[in-house]
């Protein structure tokens, strides 16, 4: 169960119920949403989506995957009504991760939209914190910050000048820069070989031109969720 708001637009927060599921299949794993993290009690940061990890020298681990990257449409929003849809497109994403000793980690990762929808490229790094309670229980904490090149941008949170001569609004023109800085709280507690109990709190942060852009409802949004995962082994 997850309560969620979004940056663009007006919507209240919503509540849903969110089926997860994943499968692994030697060092490939095809997962949705947090359910690749479950598989081994949250005991690793996985990738989402079709994925693989490889290791590399010692302690660094490089990943690679795909992931659909959903869209948006403005029709449900009056205020926005008019503007063009942000398409569905699939993205391309690389990762690499390193601890930084028995309870810090630090990764980064580039995706990009490789269907040509006017996705584009984007970057993000940040550091991860485990606190853990006991054999089975743990918290993570972490932090990271987004950004993305002109065209990510532009088709996230700008209004092009054809869109603006058709809705008779004013343009937004955005080049690359920084998009948001995002923070999470995340729990873990496997209650017995198969179970998992889980929940956690995420804050996200719009920045510089992202932020200022008419599009946007609010600068600051959440991310609640608590769930239950099954896990065959």
């Amino acid at each position: 169960m997850a309560s969620s708001s979004s940056h663009v637009g007006n919507a209240k927060a919503q509540y849903t119920l969110k089926p997860m599921w994943a499968f692994q299949l030697g060092s490939v794993r095809v997962s949705r949403s947090r359910a690749s993290s479950l598989m081994s009690a949250g005991r690793e940061k996985l990738e989402t989506g079709l994925s693989a990890d490889f290791d590399l020298l010692s302690d660094w681990r490089l990943g690679a995957s795909l992931r659909v990257d959903n869209g948006r449409s403005f029709d449900a929003d009056p205020k926005l009504a008019g503007l063009p849809d942000v398409r569905t497109t699939l993205r391309a994403r690389l990762s690499v991760s390193r601890p930084l000793g028995p309870r810090w980690s630090w990764r980064s990762s580039i995706d990009q939209d490789i269907l040509g929808r006017a996705g584009g490229l984007r970057l993000s790094q940040g550091f991860g914190y485990r606190w853990r309670v006991s054999e089975n229980t743990h918290w993570d904490l972490s932090t990271s910050t987004t950004w993305g090149n002109g065209r990510y941008l532009q088709t996230q949170y700008g209004i092009s000048s054809a869109s603006a001569m058709d809705t008779g609004r004013t343009p937004y023109l955005l080049g690359s820069g920084w998009e948001s800085f995002r923070t999470s709280v995340q729990f873990t507690h496997a209650i017995s070989e198969n179970w998992v109990t889980f929940g956690g709190l995420d804050l996200s942060q719009l920045l510089r031109g992202a932020a200022h852009s008419p599009l946007v409802g609010r600068v600051t949004t959440h991310g609640l969720s608590v769930g239950l995962a099954y896990r065959s082994r």
